[in-house]
């Protein structure tokens, strides 16, 4: 298997927000391409706004590169990074991540407060190439 280009998606997630099938968008992007979403479930309706915006944002992101690379023979890894925790507070610092969403491609800042997303792209398909060549 070639080896993955990883993307990290540098956000404030809620710990428990994973646990709600009913929410869990971004296991929904990641592991079922083209599933329904069911509403907000009454566990994820409690978050704050701004939390749940971060978590569809995420989810952009994925649905953005599954999108992108659907039927090319790349292989790329999304993890997302929670700056509240204490590896996402020195992983933003190493990669000098200030804003968010923030996220990082094979080790290179490539946005930091705005999804570009011609630059995220452009980013992946380089890392890419930069692996295994044309």
């Amino acid at each position: 298997m070639d080896k993955p280009v990883k993307v990290e998606i540098y956000e404030v997630y809620p710990m428990t927000l994973g646990h709600c099938p009913h929410y869990n968008l971004l296991s929904a992007e990641m592991y079922a391409a083209g599933a329904e979403f069911c509403d907000l479930s009454t566990q994820a309706t409690e978050y704050p706004d701004d939390i749940i915006k971060n978590h569809l944002k995420a989810a952009e992101i994925v649905k953005f590169l599954r999108d992108s690379f659907r039927g090319r023979r790349m292989n790329v890894e999304v993890e997302m990074v929670n700056l509240i925790s204490p590896l996402g507070f020195f992983k933003s610092i190493r990669h000098r991540v200030w804003r968010r969403p923030g996220v990082v491609v094979d080790g290179r800042k490539v946005c930091d407060g705005s999804i570009e997303w011609e630059k995220l792209r452009n980013a992946v398909e380089q890392a890419w190439l930069k692996k295994h060549g044309p």
